[in-house]
């Protein structure tokens, strides 16, 4: 392998470590889908993703949710958070009809 390669494999892997923190604002009667009873989805959320996730108390008529750890774990938490959204929205929809 030529130096070049071996210089752009170290930097790919330099990049997946970086740390990152992104941020989004739901409405505060949504976050309690992510949530669920206990904290158990939340808590399966961070599980699985790998990524650390804080969510702002309750006082507010809208959340903070802060998703922190490497770009992989953040898309991952991102992905189970929209399937749950998703999850509930077509079951609203469901009893609608």
């Amino acid at each position: 392998m030529s130096s070049r390669e071996d210089e752009k494999l170290s930097s790919v892997s330099e990049t997946t470590s970086v740390h990152l923190t992104l941020r989004m604002i739901m409405p505060g009667k949504e976050v309690g889908s992510i949530i669920g009873k206990g904290g158990e989805i939340i808590n399966s959320i961070r599980e699985e993703s790998g990524a650390k996730i804080y969510i702002t108390d309750g006082s507010c008529p809208e959340r903070i949710i802060t998703v922190t750890g490497t770009s992989d774990a953040i898309c991952k938490a991102y992905t189970l958070i929209c399937k749950k959204l998703e999850d509930v929205d077509g079951s609203k929809a469901k009893d609608r009809s």
